[in-house]
């Protein structure tokens, strides 16, 4: 009987010993599976504040550091950046890596991610008037060319792949200077008695799809342009506009007199989406004016300068304009362009496809 007894006994001991022994593995696989939760999310979320760095901070380079995460976790992240020659300029491209951690430190996860800091306006305008539509002899325009657009001294005026046979009576382009004299009717490349070089139309190097060449965004898909905008408005009023970079103006941009949008240290992308530009005296926009249509059929409508009135930089015409109310008075700026292609608040960020390693 005791003997039975005692076998029970070390029996019940063994069997207590076991369970014990298989709790105290499941907790351990339990702490294990929770930690590597955790380390996994503190890498994905140490790539995301990588990421979002080098989009808000141009001066980073890399440099390693830690990022305190929720419940305790933490994450390692640093880059390698990278160089490269794109249309002209130097573009940055990196490797963001991230290593996640548990609380207590006993988990890690690594992660990574190639990225593009790349400018929003890919290709800087060569001319102060770009067109899609026809620019017919009705349209009014006084033009300060461009005098490299060509190559080095070969000025261009109105890049077009349309046809343009005529200038009206009151319509002259002319160099920057003569612009800024304004006596570009009295000393004109061209004007109603003569079309010269200055004038490309019907160009054989005229994209096929302009906004792409500029954007890499194509015309069907302009809502992606939509979508880079900073500020979607109504209307022009400085109150409204406050600093934005990129506007995009659904309703009738009418600016005040002596009203500036932009300046030459602060370019803009202003983008008309069938909305007319009526600019009274002295009023000036600075940057790229972009006017395009996103509805079929288009209705045209007016873009008017008056006197002392004038885009700096440059007018992109997607669409046809209301040519008979329009005039434009355009000067070319190759500095405040450039601008606007490098400031770094004109940059964005783009994944490279397929670089996505966590290992």
């Amino acid at each position: 009987m005791l003997v039975s007894v005692s076998l029970l006994l070390v029996i019940a001991s063994l069997v207590t010993v076991h369970t014990g022994r298989v709790k105290s593995l499941e907790h351990k696989i339990l702490l294990n599976s929770q930690n590597q939760v955790l380390s996994v999310a503190a890498a994905q979320g140490g790539l995301a504040h990588g990421i979002s760095r080098m989009k808000t901070d141009p001066n980073w380079l890399g440099e390693e550091h830690s990022v305190i995460m929720e419940n305790s976790t933490r994450a390692i992240v640093r880059a390698d950046f990278n160089q490269v020659q794109r249309n002209d300029m130097n573009t940055r491209w990196a490797t963001i890596e991230s290593t996640g951690l548990s609380p207590d430190g006993l988990s890690r996860h690594n992660v990574s991610e190639q990225v593009l800091r790349y400018p929003l306006l890919n290709i800087i305008p060569k001319a102060p008037l770009i067109s899609t539509a026809p620019v017919p002899e009705a349209l009014t325009l006084t033009l300060g060319a461009n005098p490299n657009g060509g190559g080095v001294g070969v000025p261009v005026s109105i890049w077009s792949g349309e046809g343009i046979t005529d200038l009206s009576i009151n319509s002259a382009t002319c160099t920057l200077q003569i612009f800024d004299e304004n006596r570009c009717a009295l000393d004109a490349y061209s004007d109603h008695t003569q079309i010269s070089s200055d004038i490309l139309s019907r160009h054989e190097q005229f994209p096929i799809d302009v906004l792409q060449h500029y954007f890499h965004i194509r015309m069907p898909d302009w809502q992606f342009l939509k979508s880079e905008a900073s500020k979607i408005v109504n209307d022009c009023e400085e109150a409204t506009l406050g600093d934005s970079r990129v506007i995009w103006v659904h309703g009738d941009c009418e600016l005040d007199v002596r009203q500036h949008i932009g300046s030459e240290h602060t370019p803009v992308i202003l983008i008309l989406a069938e909305a007319a530009l009526l600019m009274p005296n002295e009023s000036r926009v600075f940057g790229m004016v972009i006017y395009i249509s996103t509805h079929l059929p288009a209705v045209p409508k007016r873009i008017v300068m008056a006197t002392g009135a004038h885009i700096s930089g440059t007018l992109l015409l997607l669409s046809s304009i209301d040519n008979d109310m329009s005039q434009l008075v355009i000067r070319y700026h190759t500095d405040l362009l450039a601008r606007l292609q490098q400031d770094d608040d004109m940059q964005r960020l783009g994944k490279i496809s397929g670089s996505w390693r966590d290992f």
